[in-house]
């Protein structure tokens, strides 16, 4: 929209609107060739990467860097295709309809000399499926791992759909090491296991170092059991984001009176101390190097000895696994995890085709707006058949408790319209309900505007998509707005509120949308 007062999103959102204008490798690299028509692998390679097998080891990195490095800038000439655009010059894929799903036989159990390994001042527990050595001393929060581990099985089974029976003999042996050269000369730690920073799996046995944190230390024994168990009862862990992103989506945690919950979205840092994927994508976002998701498809298999792709690797599993309109189709995918090519990617890719401008669009909302407590479902775009506005316009009905709407009707380019909005709705219930009106209340400010107050942005979803949808960077609406439209397209509106405090919203607000002669 165009306005006669100055824009109020434009500086506020600069910087944002240039984080997803490319794809791949944004604001550190020189531009590279446009790829030649044809499938997800060619897309890789275009990318800078290559169609690896997945390793079959897990490497966890450091916890998030404390300083962020100003990215240059893009070059302003720079344009390279997107997912979409490759799709339709490429003939259309013919995959075996068949699932790869095929369990692995149980690898043996290590043998122990257990004399020797008590010898080293290293300590046994054992519980339902973990068989846990370390030189740890004993505290609560160390010597309930085994419970952890063990709660965590028929969790996993369920999501995989495994049968609970199968599960039942189904053990590892895991090292939580302090000093690791106690567990080289107690025969332990296999001089064949490469480097690893922080976590390791192989076979039945995983091994990790200790964390500085109570969260993390769980965090990491979790991820390598969820490799352990794909590994073992899928067949494979499929490509490097979908085995990572797997990983951290079904080792990000809570854990209170002994009861476990998977699968689950931070609310606040202190919940997940020295876990940092969320303060990674932000800073990633603020630095000009934020990842479309063709970039994360193409993660080869040295990309996670950094710690951003396990952020962005759990981004992108957490945001297909929580969105009710992909979330059936990536569960899917477990079927093909023993595929560990470009082949699996450019499968899932096929099955989100004809989605595939809103899957964008959608990502872009999720990532610029990274927060903790991000409720993907609240957030997930309300979609409506789209009619062109009738001569004496049109009311719609906006919910304050979800995020972006379609209003349903489309705005012509180079005509005038009037958006008039009232109503009562809720913002908040603590420590009492805060009531509130279009304009927002100004007691609370989120990206810089009144909180509640109604937004706007147009999107034409006819168009290809360049660079950064309009709705990361709305106008403001309020009670009353009219602007010259430049381009045409569908209205979206929304209330100006964090993805994490929809939940506490009711009521909605009635939009009035006329074309002014």
């Amino acid at each position: 929209m165009a306005h006669h007062s100055p824009r109020l999103a434009a500086i506020a959102y600069l910087a944002i609107s240039l984080v997803l204008a490319v794809v791949a490798g944004c604001g550190s690299k020189e531009p590279k060739p446009p790829a030649a028509p044809g499938k997800l692998a060619q897309i890789a390679k275009a990318n800078g990467t290559q169609a690896a097998p997945a390793p079959s080891t897990s490497s966890q990195p450091v916890a998030p860097r404390t300083k962020v490095q100003p990215a240059p800038k893009a070059p302003a000439t720079r344009s390279e295709k997107s997912f979409v655009d490759f799709a339709q010059e490429a003939e259309k894929s013919d995959f075996e309809s068949a699932p790869l799903i095929m369990p692995t036989d149980e690898t043996p159990l290590p043998v122990i000399d257990e004399q020797r390994v008590a010898a080293a001042g290293i300590r046994k527990m054992s519980g339902k499926h973990l068989t846990l050595y370390t030189d740890l001393p004993t505290a609560p929060a160390v010597d309930e791992l085994p419970r952890v581990f063990a709660a965590a099985v028929p969790i996993w089974s369920k999501y995989f759909e495994i049968e609970s029976q199968q599960t039942v003999s189904w053990r590892m042996v895991g090292y939580l090491m302090q000093d690791k050269q106690r567990f080289r000369q107690a025969g332990l730690l296999p001089a064949d296991l490469p480097p690893f920073l922080h976590g390791f799996q192989r076979g039945s046995e995983l091994w990790w170092y200790e964390q500085p944190s109570d969260y993390y230390r769980r965090h990491l024994l979790l991820h390598e059991g969820t490799h352990g168990f794909m590994r073992r009862f899928l067949g494979g862990a499929g490509p490097p984001w979908y085995m990572e992103g797997m990983a951290e989506l079904l080792a990000t945690h809570k854990w209170e009176q002994n009861e476990l919950t998977l699968r689950w979205f931070p609310r606040d840092k202190e919940q997940t101390s020295h876990w940092g994927r969320i303060e990674v994508i932000k800073e990633d976002v603020q630095a000009g190097r934020g990842k479309s998701l063709e970039s994360i498809f193409g993660y080869d298999a040295a990309a996670h000895l950094r710690v951003e792709p396990y952020a962005w690797s759990w981004a992108a599993a957490a945001f297909f696994d929580t969105h009710p309109d992909y979330r059936d189709r990536f569960r899917e995918m477990r079927k093909f995890a023993p595929d560990t090519t470009v082949t699996f990617s450019q499968r899932f890719y096929d099955m989100l085709k004809d989605d595939w401008p809103w899957v964008t669009r959608q990502w872009q909302v999720f990532v610029v707006n990274m927060e903790y407590g991000f409720d993907i479902q609240r957030e997930a775009i309300a979609m409506r058949e789209v009619k062109p506005l009738p001569a004496e316009g049109a009311t719609v009905q906006i919910a304050a408790d979800h995020g972006w709407q379609s209003t349903g009707w489309r705005l012509e380019g180079g005509s005038t319209y009037r958006i008039e909005a009232s109503g009562r709705y809720q913002i908040g219930n603590q420590p009492k309900p805060w009531w509130c009106e279009p304009n927002g209340v100004t007691i609370r400010y989120y990206h810089r505007r009144p909180l509640g107050m109604l937004v706007g942005a147009i999107v034409d979803e006819d168009a290809p998509i360049t660079g950064t949808t309009n709705l990361v960077k709305p106008d403001p609406i309020g009670l009353h707005f009219e602007s010259l439209v430049e381009d045409s397209g569908t209205l979206f509106l929304r209330i100006n509120d964090s993805p994490a405090e929809l939940a506490d919203n009711a009521g909605t607000l009635e939009v009035k949308i006329t074309r002014v002669p």
